[in-house]
């Protein structure tokens, strides 16, 4: 049987899932910066309305042993600050006056998701 994307109830999550859903800092912050303020607005609002649900369900997990779609959903949920930073920091995409495309590279995120 094939792999659900998500756990139940998340299901409104699903289309994020294969942008917003990386699996390291880097790549978060990468996706945040080229995306479009709209499609940052719409995942924003989308995580920001289930996020609590999300914490509430991924706490039942170790973080090195979260089943597959659970895992995912960590992922959106991590992915969430980034979309913050952008709609309540910066108001747009990426930093303001900050050059784009840059190099800057985060070569080691936290153990788990990082």
């Amino acid at each position: 049987m094939a792999d659900k994307i998500l756990p139940d109830g998340f299901e409104a999550l699903e289309s994020f899932q294969p942008y917003w859903g990386a699996m390291t800092t880097q790549e978060r912050r990468e996706r945040r910066e080229a995306a479009q303020m709209a499609e940052i607005e719409r995942f924003y609002a989308a995580m920001l309305d289930l996020a609590s649900a999300a914490i509430a369900h991924l706490s039942q997990f170790p973080l090195g042993a979260m089943p597959a779609p659970s895992g995912r959903l960590m992922a959106l949920l991590l992915a969430l600050p980034h979309a913050a930073m952008a709609i309540e920091l910066h108001g747009q995409p990426r930093a303001p006056f900050t050059p784009y495309p840059h190099n800057v590279r985060l070569v080691q995120g936290p153990a788990h998701f990082g």
